[in-house]
């Protein structure tokens, strides 16, 4: 049995840039503990955790990206994800009530990108179709967020997610045959 490989073997990293992540690493954990124990000393406001959040965010986008399944829609999901929870951080721990608002604007200008992007690119779109089926997902999971009682009292963010969850029922619809292939191929069970 000859097993065929379908990623590429990646390729070793240089040792400069081991070095470089491994400094990027001690700089970015003492940074984080500064601010943690600065914060603590000066019993203010919760911000320390907002830096560390940005700083792992910052983290995980340049100096540990996975080149595997690496995709633009991919790494959108992932910058739009790090940037809401950012968003959610700084609405609860230094000035609240606008992030209701804000957070349903990111997602839509998110999904409408990666909808641009992915008609733009249509021989490629199959192999990403779920990348932006979760993004969706994130965008209608965001709603009680943003919408607490009736009647509606953020009517901005109620709008962008109502057009949200039109554009994604109009992505649904015009590549329904792609999402079951997509769906059928990642759950696939076949092992002959």
């Amino acid at each position: 049995m000859n097993p065929k490989i379908i990623y590429p073997i990646p390729e070793r990293l240089g040792s400069f840039y081991k070095t470089l992540r491994s400094i990027a690493r001690i700089l970015f954990i003492a940074a984080a503990l500064i601010c943690f124990l600065v914060n603590y000393l000066t019993k203010g406001k919760f911000w320390s955790i907002i830096v560390a959040w940005s700083l792992f965010s910052l983290w995980r986008l340049v100096f540990s990206l996975r080149l595997v399944e690496f995709s633009i829609y991919s790494h959108a999901n992932k910058v739009t994800f790090y940037i809401v929870v950012l968003l959610i951080l700084i609405d609860r721990f230094l000035s609240s009530g606008w992030a209701e608002t804000v957070i349903p604007i990111v997602l839509f200008a998110d999904l409408l990108v990666m909808f641009v992007l992915f008609f733009a690119l249509y021989d490629r779109k199959d192999r990403h179709l779920i990348s932006v089926v979760l993004l969706g997902l994130f965008n209608l999971v965001s709603i009680p967020y943003s919408i607490h009682s009736w009647p509606i009292e953020n009517w901005i963010a109620f709008s962008f997610q109502i057009a949200s969850m039109a554009l994604f029922i109009v992505m649904l619809l015009a590549n329904r045959k792609e999402l079951v292939y997509e769906i059928k191929a990642r759950f696939a069970t076949n092992t002959k």
